[in-house]
């Protein structure tokens, strides 16, 4: 880069108004290698926490494509409040019930899961796998449960439906022609998917100060090859989730609920299912953690249709703590995406058999019997003396 003279200009990720423009951050080096190479291992993980994972995947993943996955966007208020949110809230026990052995084996839209646990929709598997979306569907079918698969993938669809015989789901991103969004749903509907999962809350790749620093772009061999990322729909309304419903007769799953105003209109426009979500603090910094935004919704459904949760996520307890405010199941994503960038679909089921298991052992100890016992009853609002 040329050296900037006293009447040259610098801005932080936009144009400046000469041709050099200096990136104000550290890490300025490339993010990506010019031939990227995805990590490759498949094999069983050893998983203390799920939250190991992290440093763990940022030993062996490209810098730049961990902190795509990584960061939240802005300050990363958000990102951070998903996590604290489930530390405002106690567990209160019920003991001396005779507690058998938890099943953890649940019914979300009618498919039979192995936990209330599923993998949420993400993008561009192939930063963290050479496997992919594949691998992660594969490692999420061989846990029992149930895979929802991005417009954003860098695989077919198709493919990745192949890739597990467990259930699937495929998340829309609305396109700016309704022709090129009708094309999706029947290609998913053919491939075996379930569910159309209509997100709302996002309009484009989720951005980072971490990832303008080191100057992140998507690597030419792994293209988005479902839709083109520019033409998402940038501007949604009420009319678009009818034109969705209007388009299949699969039950379409509305993602980004976070107030009982939306979820009430959800109902009202017949949903068959509402997941409440900030997108993992990837898009609007600022707004609730889900996990607080969880009763509100809860409140706002009444039992109507089932309610799924995602960000946030990371031990067993984090979902005992949601299906007790409410949720039917939770979704996870980072977790998955650094579980496979380690071990391949092994990894991934690695992951899922770590936290079922933390979840079975605290249904065990707290005295649930089954995913649905588990209720208000075993949570203190915040923290202090039990009454």
């Amino acid at each position: 880069m040329a050296a900037l003279e006293p009447t040259d200009s610098f801005a932080v990720g936009m144009a400046a108004t000469t041709t050099d423009v200096l990136t104000v951050g550290a890490g300025l080096e490339p993010a990506l290698e010019a031939t990227f190479v995805a990590p490759t291992r498949v094999g069983p993980l050893q998983i203390a926490d799920l939250e190991d994972l992290d440093a763990a995947a940022q030993k062996v993943m490209d810098p730049g494509a961990f902190a795509f996955i990584a960061s939240g966007s802005d300050s990363q208020w958000t990102l951070h409040e998903n996590r604290r949110a489930f530390q405002r809230v106690t567990l209160k026990p019920h003991y001396l019930v005779g507690q058998p052995q938890p099943e953890l084996r649940t019914t979300l839209l009618g498919h039979a899961l192995s936990m209330p646990i599923i993998t949420t929709p993400m993008g561009t598997h192939g930063l963290a796998h050479v496997s992919a979306e594949s691998g992660t569907a594969r490692g999420t079918g061989e846990a029992g449960t149930l895979m929802t698969v991005s417009t954003m993938a860098n695989q077919p669809i198709e493919v990745i439906a192949a890739a597990t015989q467990g259930p699937k789901w495929f998340q829309l991103y609305l396109l700016q022609e309704r022709a090129a969004s009708l094309a999706l749903i029947r290609r998913a509907e053919a491939a075996g998917y379930t569910a159309i999962v209509f997100s709302i809350d996002a309009f484009a790749p989720g951005s980072s100060d971490a990832t303008i620093r080191m100057g992140f772009t998507f690597p030419p061999s792994l293209p988005i090859v479902n839709a083109n990322p520019a033409q998402m729909k940038k501007s949604l309304g009420w009319d678009d989730l009818k034109f969705i419903q209007d388009s299949t007769k699969l039950p379409v799953v509305l993602k980004g609920v976070l107030t009982p105003e939306t979820a009430k209109q959800a109902l009202d426009q017949g949903v068959a299912a509402i997941q409440v979500s900030n997108h993992g603090g990837r898009q609007l910094d600022g707004v609730a953690a889900a996990f607080d935004a969880l009763p509100g919704v809860v409140e706002a459904v009444g039992g109507r249709v089932p309610i799924i949760m995602d960000s946030g996520i990371r031990r067993g307890g984090d979902v005992f703590k949601a299906l007790a405010r409410g949720a039917n199941a939770v979704a996870i994503g980072r977790p998955v995406l650094f579980s496979l960038a380690l071990g391949g679909w092994m990894g991934v089921r690695s992951a899922y058999e770590r936290i079922a298991a933390e979840l079975s052992r605290d249904m065990l100890i707290a005295g649930a019997a089954r995913v649905a016992d588990i209720d208000r009853r075993f949570l203190i609002p915040s923290a202090g003396p039990v009454r």
